[in-house]
């Protein structure tokens, strides 16, 4: 994106995305109305689904041994649970988030350092909320 502007720089936009402080919920809406109006409608699917990150380190926010079903085991990793409107052969991909296993949400210390906007230990029927409305 800096890139593409030349009167923005790198750290700039760092910043802004980064430390920022703003709502991201009126873009959320935005992103939902603009993907619901090109594959929303009576033959819309909305698919819930996992992704493993496969990680050596512990340090990384959500990094457990966790299944990882790209593997088809456990292994050390973080998941990411993506919500994704399809239609027809379309997919569009409306929301992301970090999922954090039990081992981060039962120790204090680690939650201190998570960002604000990761996933508690929560099934897929109690997710569903945050993701979309």
């Amino acid at each position: 994106m800096a890139a593409r502007d030349g009167g923005v720089g790198y750290d700039q936009l760092h910043h802004f995305i980064a430390s920022g402080t703003w709502d991201a919920a009126p873009l959320e809406k935005a992103l939902l109305t603009e993907a619901d109006r090109m594959v929303g409608g009576a033959e819309a699917w909305l698919i819930v689904d996992d992704t493993a990150l496969p990680k050596k380190g512990e340090r990384s926010v959500g990094v457990a041994p966790q299944y990882a079903s790209a593997l088809g085991k456990n292994a050390n990793c973080q998941t990411l649970v993506s919500l994704t409107l399809a239609s027809g052969e379309v997919p569009v991909m409306v929301e992301l988030r970090l999922f954090l296993p039990e081992s981060w949400t039962s120790d204090p210390a680690r939650l201190g350092v998570q960002s604000q906007d990761v996933m508690a230990w929560l099934t897929v029927e109690q997710l569903r909320p945050f993701c979309a409305d």
